[in-house]
């Protein structure tokens, strides 16, 4: 009977643990979302604005410049 307990707390915690990973893989499934969306409308922005070249040179060149007030790096040429 004692093992029965402890499966059934055991059951319980797993069943919690599920619960809270599921959330954040669905957060994270709606985060991916909306960045695919975002990214569309650049992609079409460049192009829009006839910015390929600009955007491909860019991105070959660009570099992270790292300011100590800010907590990531930005890219910059």
């Amino acid at each position: 009977m004692r093992a029965m307990v402890k499966y059934k707390e055991k059951y319980l915690c797993l069943k919690e643990q599920y619960s809270e990973y599921s959330d954040t893989i669905l957060d994270l499934l709606s985060d991916n979302k909306r960045y695919e969306s975002e990214l569309h409308y650049m992609e079409s922005f460049i192009e829009w604005k006839n910015l390929m070249d600009e955007y491909i040179y860019f991105k070959k060149n660009a570099s992270e410049k790292y300011d100590e007030n800010l907590p990531f790096p930005k890219l910059t040429l």
